[in-house]
């Protein structure tokens, strides 16, 4: 078969794989979500064990493989630059990025949340109009919603850099076997990735299906269309350097991105709320676990 057909058709699989498993925590919450009486608690705790699970695979992704990523790019870029330098770029790069996440979110807290307190309240006032009787509905949830979706949106445009990347370098593959190879090492990676991601977006957005579904999709797509760039670019020439100083550059920001949204917003929270510590050190654990077993089959 040809390799360009073969990376077109492998590249459907991975969307639909990504698709699949991304969208397969809304089914699992819904069923959780309905269990009442002494199994409400249980179904509780299964949540947050998953969310636990996301945390320690985000953990995983972070220190295993997108900090490894930009070091490697940070070096290529420095060997085609000629550039000789110890100051550690990397980890400057990677903390600017969590402090741009840091802000942003202050500020998006403060424009929607405590900047419109007064004005939430006052919406909140029951009033009727001398005209027509119709009264003022509260609508303060709306707030954490917004502030809810940018999360979610920041989070999932970061993983989107990262799945476009890994698309590129499966597109950029010449060999049969290079290609099955590194199939296998993205496909066992997205699966879990995405069920993480889906489970993440499922419990931010309980009541908003649809922003999980669109989130998913453009995740999914995002990923073919990195490996479609890469086969375009495969046989044309680029500039080595200015490739892996750009790489680089959105590597590094994005890790820090990641690690920002993983502990501040999944691995503190949970640890916050009163389940059983261990459950939740053991799901984690897991889910880096799987992340690390991962990489080293695709080292192999």
């Amino acid at each position: 078969m040809d390799v360009t057909l073969l990376k077109a058709i492998l590249l459907a699989v991975i969307s639909l794989v990504t698709l699949g498993f991304g969208l397969l925590p809304l089914k699992v919450m819904a069923i959780l979500s309905h269990k009442q009486g002494k199994y409400a608690e249980t179904a509780a705790l299964a949540t947050s064990l998953l969310s636990c699970f996301s945390g320690g695979v985000f953990l995983g992704v972070c220190f295993l493989d997108l900090l490894p990523g930009a070091l490697e790019s940070f070096e290529s870029f420095k060997k085609d630059a000629q550039w000789e330098t110890e100051y550690p770029w990397v980890p400057l790069l990677f903390m600017i990025g969590f402090f741009m996440v840091n802000i942003f979110e202050t500020m998006i807290a403060k424009s929607f949340g405590h900047a419109d307190a007064w004005h939430a309240r006052r919406k909140c006032t029951t009033t009727y109009s001398p005209d027509a009787n119709v009264e003022e509905a509260c609508d303060t949830d709306s707030i954490d919603s917004r502030v809810a979706i940018v999360r979610s949106l920041t989070f999932v445009l970061a993983l989107m850099f990262h799945s476009s990347l890994e698309g590129f370098a499966f597109g950029v593959q010449h060999s049969t076997v290079s290609v099955a190879s590194l199939f296998c090492g993205i496909i066992a990676h997205k699966a879990v990735v995405a069920f993480s991601v889906g489970t993440k977006l499922a419990e931010a957005h309980p009541n908003k299906k649809w922003i999980v579904v669109v989130l998913i999709s453009a995740l999914a797509l995002v990923a073919s269309l990195g490996g479609v760039i890469g086969i375009i670019l495969q046989n044309s020439s680029m500039d080595m350097e200015v490739k892996d100083g750009v790489i680089c550059l959105l590597v590094t920001l994005s890790l820090g991105t990641f690690i920002y949204i993983t502990f501040f917003e999944i691995v503190v929270p949970e640890n916050s709320k009163s389940y059983n510590k261990y459950a939740q050190w053991i799901s984690s654990v897991i889910g880096f676990a799987i992340i690390a077993g991962v990489m080293a089959f695709d080292e192999a």
